[in-house]
């Protein structure tokens, strides 16, 4: 692997699809093209400074680390640009309040709605817990427009709601229709783009113009106001047009807060789906799909004994099994039950997840030290990320207030309420925020039991 820069940037996105939501490593890594591979550096491209920006700030420690567990080598990753982009204007603050936005997106362009070609109907897995979205979406994709409209599918992370939308969008294509695929942030920062370059009627034109519509997460619209309002309308025209909307959510329409009910009531015109977590025999069968497609011929008992330990969703069982294979290939080993043993989390063992944990996680995210998160310094990025840590701290631990506080420094309760006031006010504004929170909130979850 070591001479394949391009199996090893695929082994790397395979892994990190295990730790972040499938909406995510599409919006920042779909357009990612691998250059070249050094002694102990991975070098990649992308199309714009705003993609390079927010892998780098966002996720270079996290890839570094996945690239280094591969290689068993410490190992960099540098991210040049394809070409250079314009300097956006001044932001506008009724739509954005924060920094975190005021880097240009792309234009609207192909790269943005490329679908993976993993994520077609034939590798969609069919079981008693997605079936009915199945049929849902095969339907959707033959008869745009007129089978269900809109179709609204819904689902915990990581259980196939992103493969549906895209294999929708593969087949409607192949047909020739004219689709675009994205996600509720790419969306919105499209839009705030759009009016500070006096461009919405390209942006209009994008989203309006086309046959099939699909949006990833569109609970990240909630509190988004003037994107709210786009979609709307957006929604009316491709509607009256008899034009095809797939949207896809975490939650059911009715469970969306933060969303106008006229836009809530419209997700509930045509059909809602829902997908639920797989049986024991569904991951085995999506297992032996995953193996089969890589090429490797893996024994039934494993894939019975990852299936067991695996029961959260697909992208950490598939995580799971990409693990397994590589630790056999990297250490020269046969794959055993013994040796893909080493390799699983102890599901249903978890540790409980403390604000340690969350300082830990948030240092990680924005190249800082625990430390720097406990000081009393108030540069501007540690404060943000000691807002972060203090908002996941009150959201995902059954502490109070006096004692997040103590936690952060011996900081008063005051304190402590005010970081957690900020971050809420900032994510009714700010979608690469919520984004960002909601990535580090899913990793967590993802390693420790959370409290309900």
């Amino acid at each position: 692997m070591a001479n394949n820069p391009s199996m090893l940037w695929q082994q790397a996105l395979d892994r990190l699809r295990s730790q972040l939501p499938e909406a995510s490593v599409e919006t920042w890594f779909a357009s990612a093209d691998v250059i070249e591979l050094l002694d102990h550096e991975l070098v990649i491209a992308v199309p714009d400074t705003f993609t390079k920006g927010g892998i780098e700030r966002r996720y270079r420690a996290t890839i570094e680390q996945i690239l280094s567990d591969l290689c068993c080598a410490p190992m960099s990753l540098r991210v040049h640009t394809q070409a250079a982009t314009a300097v956006a204007p001044e932001p506008i603050p009724t739509l954005d309040a924060s920094d975190e936005t005021h880097r240009s997106p792309s234009s609207a362009s192909a790269e943005w709605t490329a679908f993976n070609p993993d994520y077609t109907f034939d590798l969609f897995i069919r079981g008693e817990c997605n079936k009915f979205a199945l049929a849902a979406a095969r339907k959707v994709s033959e008869q745009p427009g007129k089978a269900y409209n809109p179709l609204f599918i819904y689902g915990n992370v990581g259980l196939g709601k992103t493969h549906l939308l895209q294999a929708i969008g593969s087949f409607a294509r192949a047909e020739g229709k004219s689709v675009v695929y994205t996600t509720s942030e790419r969306f919105a920062n499209e839009l705030i783009h759009s009016i500070r370059t006096n461009s919405t009627s390209s942006f209009r034109e994008r989203y309006r113009r086309i046959d099939v519509l699909l949006i990833d997460d569109v609970q990240f619209f909630q509190s988004k106001e003037a994107t709210q309002e786009e979609l709307f309308h957006t929604f009316n025209e491709l509607y009256g047009a008899e034009k095809q909307i797939v949207l896809s959510s975490d939650r059911a329409p009715e469970d969306l807060s933060g969303l106008q009910e006229r836009l809530v009531s419209r997700f509930r015109w045509g059909l809602v789906a829902d997908i639920q977590a797989p049986d024991l025999e569904t991951r085995i069968a999506i297992l032996h799909s995953k193996a089969s497609y890589r090429g490797v011929d893996v024994d039934d008992s494993i894939l019975e004994l990852i299936a067991s330990r695996i029961s959260s969703n697909i992208r950490a069982l598939e995580g799971a099994l990409i693990r397994a294979i590589a630790y056999a290939e990297l250490q020269g080993v046969e794959l055993t039950p013994r040796s893909v043993e080493s390799t699983l989390p102890k599901e249903g063992r978890r540790e409980r997840l403390s604000i340690e944990h969350i300082k830990d996680e948030v240092a990680s995210r924005y190249h800082l030290k625990r430390e720097d998160l406990e000081g009393a310094s108030r540069q501007r990025e540690i404060a943000q990320a000691r807002h972060i840590a203090v908002y996941l701290s009150r959201e995902l631990t059954r502490q109070s207030f006096p004692a997040i506080g103590k936690a952060f420094g011996n900081r008063d309760h005051t304190t402590a309420m005010h970081s957690y006031v900020r971050i809420k006010q900032l994510l009714e504004e700010t979608p690469l925020l919520h984004s960002e929170i909601q990535e580090m909130r899913d990793c967590l979850a993802s390693r420790y039991s959370v409290p309900r």
